[in-house]
């Protein structure tokens, strides 16, 4: 009988080199110790402020010398630019009453005058005399003591307001006392007007209630 061959063993495997061993790392360099910060310097403490000089007081101020006392103003002089007042009295020998009427009554008025006047006595009247060389105008009348009007005559400056006539009549021992006041007057033509009044009023007025006329 034949035998089994026997099986060759199998070549023992080569064992494995060994692995080297990785090398060791090398261990990090240890970091160098940053250095300490310098400590800034102390801030240098302010100088401290000089205290402000004190202020000089303001001297005291002076008083002012009492102003002077205007001069008391003269009365305006005849210029262009100032008018006049003519005052008169005159003593007529009639009562208020007579005069009031002589003197407003255009048909009495012309009479005395001699001349052409016209108008009605109320206030707020138109009235002209001297045959038209004087007009005006009633403001105010109080039978028998009080005339009051505005008052012009032809050779009037261009422009100018009219002057305000004023005639007073007060009773008196045997007759009256007329006060004429003629105010805002030119006074180119003040003085020929004053002189005018004696001359073609009062004159003639008293002739008349004398009966001398």
């Amino acid at each position: 009988m034949a035998t089994k061959k026997k099986k060759k063993a199998a070549a023992p495997k080569e064992k494995a080199a060994p692995k080297k061993k990785a090398a060791p790392k090398k261990k990090a360099a240890p970091k160098k110790k940053a250095a300490p910060k310098k400590k800034a310097a102390p801030k240098k403490k302010a100088a401290p402020k000089k205290k402000a000089a004190p202020k000089k007081k303001a001297a005291p101020k002076k008083k002012a010398a009492p102003k002077k006392k205007a001069a008391p103003k003269k009365k305006a002089s005849a210029s262009a630019s100032s008018t006049m007042t003519i005052v008169q009295h005159v003593f007529v020998p009639a009562t208020p009453a007579t005069i009031f009427r002589m003197l407003t009554d255009p048909i009495e008025h012309g009479a005395f005058t001699g001349t052409l006047c016209t108008g009605e006595p109320v206030e707020g009247g138109a009235f002209t005399a001297s045959s038209g060389y004087i007009t005006g105008r009633y403001e105010a009348l109080e039978a028998p003591r009080l005339i009051r009007c505005a008052w012009q005559t032809t050779e009037w400056p261009k422009g100018a307001p009219a002057s305000q006539l004023e005639v007073v009549l007060e009773a008196a021992e045997g007759g009256t006392e007329l006060t004429m006041t003629h105010s805002d007057l030119p006074p180119s033509q003040a003085e020929d007007y004053r002189q005018g009044w004696i001359d073609y009023y009062w004159t003639p007025l008293i002739a008349a209630v004398k009966g001398e006329a």
